[in-house]
């Protein structure tokens, strides 16, 4: 067969064609295997995009919920231990607020925390306050109130309004508008005893009620309050805080290429670094803490889940590559007259495998066309239906949660090509060995 003719024609992407396309030239036969490859290849991808959309969408709400009540890093006191009770430290840093205009983060905060015990006329429990000031990042916040309203908060006046937990409220009977007490204890300003405290309280006003559906830690533990209440029950200077709340960027947390490969934890170590070296002096008594350090077991058991990408994706993979792999041999026999004829005629070897390689790549990218189409329309439908709820108890979701990357439909789409493509050269390959004479007589 003149290989000038087959080169400008392209004859084995023509025949490659006419087997999967051409009615006249495919039986009932050639019609279901090609169908059975193309539904197990669609399954396949839509199998492996809703992994990713599941699975890196509640690994980013979950991590979200906790930032935004907590910050992604914390910078506090180098010398306070690990109870509630915040080490004072000065308001005047040299990053703050200027770390904000670093493109690695987008806000920082002031915060103090507070032990002490809500009374009630029938109940008291022991919580912990956290005070805020004016900087309080309220548009990460405002999704977590479910009742009532944000905290009016002025550098130049007290507020007595408090934000407290749906738990916090449903186990004191608080409800919006409600007064209720707090008790503390507090150093006795003037003496110098280590162990001279007096019994204190304040009165707060129920301003809005919020829920995480996170760690019980937050959701049965936390009333935000004026930072004004703390400096004054503590005795703290005008100006001192508790620590400082940094939260991230958008475009650090961006997922790429960089941050697949880089884990978050080392992310957030070399960002704990970047502050240590840029920021804190020689000498300085701070510290700068990432949420792996202040809540390990969540942030190690969501990390977990990555692995679970990893493994659906290899499991998927083997099941589509044995798939194709079954199709192509079976079409391979099925076209064992042709494939005789072809090299009688003089088709090279090479030839008949490109046959075979074009049929696999059009089988393949079929299957990969519906599988986007599938996998995504039942993603945003989730997205914007949110019709499969989960149980916020067990999940600290109450939906299903979606995220759509172009990242990772980059990835599916091109492992599932490149790896079903270079397993599909093999049985071209059995096709290529078959003999002429054998083929035609074959039946």
């Amino acid at each position: 067969m003149n290989s000038y003719f087959c080169s400008k024609l392209n004859l084995e992407f023509f025949i490659a064609k006419r087997i999967i396309l051409g009615k006249k030239h495919q039986s009932s036969l050639t019609k279901s295997i090609a169908n059975i490859a193309i539904i197990g290849i669609s399954l396949g991808v839509t199998v492996m995009i809703l992994t990713f959309a599941v699975t890196t969408g509640f690994q980013k709400q979950v991590k979200e919920k906790i930032a935004s009540f907590s910050s992604d890093i914390v910078i506090s006191s180098n010398s306070g231990d690990f109870s509630f009770e915040s080490t004072p430290i000065s308001g005047k840093q040299n990053f703050y607020p200027h770390i904000s205009k670093d493109p690695a983060f987008s806000h920082v905060q002031v915060f103090a925390t507070k032990p002490g015990i809500i009374k009630t006329k029938e109940n008291m429990q022991g919580i912990v306050l956290k005070g805020i000031g004016s900087d309080f990042n309220w548009q990460l916040f405002n999704d977590n109130i479910k009742e009532g309203e944000k905290l009016n908060l002025s550098d130049s006046s007290k507020s007595k309004d408090a934000l407290i937990s749906l738990k916090i409220a449903q186990n004191l009977k608080l409800k919006i508008g409600d007064k209720f007490v707090i008790h503390f204890v507090s150093k006795a300003q003037g003496n110098e005893d280590l162990f001279a405290y007096k019994p204190t309280k304040y009165a707060f006003f129920v301003k809005g009620i919020y829920e995480t559906g996170m760690l019980e830690e937050i959701d049965n533990r936390f009333v935000l309050i004026d930072i004004q209440h703390i400096r004054k029950i503590n005795g703290w200077q005008n100006g001192q805080v508790g620590g400082f709340e940094v939260f991230l960027s958008k475009n650090t947390l961006k997922q790429d290429i960089k941050n697949m490969l880089q884990p978050e934890e080392i992310l957030l170590e070399s960002l704990e670094r970047k502050i240590f070296d840029d920021y804190f002096f020689l000498g300085s008594d701070l510290k700068a803490e990432s949420l792996y350090t202040r809540y390990p077991s969540m942030m190690n058991w969501l990390e977990y889940l990555s692995g679970l990408i990893s493994i659906v994706i290899v499991i998927i993979l083997i099941v589509s590559i044995i798939n194709m792999s079954s199709a192509l041999l079976i079409l391979i026999l099925e076209k064992t007259q042709m494939i005789g004829i072809l090299k009688g005629m003089g088709m090279a070897q090479n030839g008949i495998r490109k046959i075979f390689v074009y049929q696999s790549a059009f089988l393949i990218g079929k299957g990969i066309l519906w599988g986007n189409i599938i996998g995504l329309t039942l993603c945003f439908l989730q997205l914007y239906f949110k019709f499969i709820p989960m149980d916020p108890k067990m999940y600290y979701l109450d939906t299903v949660p979606i995220n759509i990357s172009v990242f990772h439909l980059l990835i599916v789409n091109g492992i599932t090509l490149v790896f079903c493509l270079l397993i599909m050269v093999l049985p071209s390959y059995l096709a290529a060995k078959i003999q002429p004479v054998k083929a035609i007589r074959f039946n």
